[in-house]
């Protein structure tokens, strides 16, 4: 008796787990959406301040790492020191892809 209440348990659980880990994916799927990640490897200690497409999305400390979810597909990305507005790493035009992560690493 003791199995049969424990293994309905566990049946109800993985079915919990594998229904939100299916919806996780449905809804980068339905909404042709990716991960994209800036990493502040930075050696001076700035932060930079993030833009992507031309729309500021904000800061990134030093040694941070900062993610969005944005649609799949190619971006423009903008990495400037935030206390002067002056380009820390190169212009960059990385392509998101649907339910991955992608991102770029910079060390100005």
């Amino acid at each position: 008796m003791k199995i049969r209440i424990w293994g309905l348990i566990f049946l109800a659980f993985a079915a919990v787990l594998f229904g939100s880990c299916k919806a996780l994916v449905d809804e980068c799927e339905t909404n042709n959406t990716g991960t994209f990640y800036i990493e502040n490897a930075s050696s001076s200690g700035k932060a930079y301040e993030i833009h992507i497409d031309g729309i500021n999305y904000g800061i990134v400390g030093a040694g941070q790492t900062k993610e969005w979810d944005l649609a799949a597909g190619p971006h423009v990305v903008q990495i400037l020191f935030a206390d002067s507005d002056k380009t820390a790493c190169s212009l960059s035009a990385p392509t998101v892809i649907k339910c991955k992560k992608t991102g770029l690493r910079c060390d100005a």
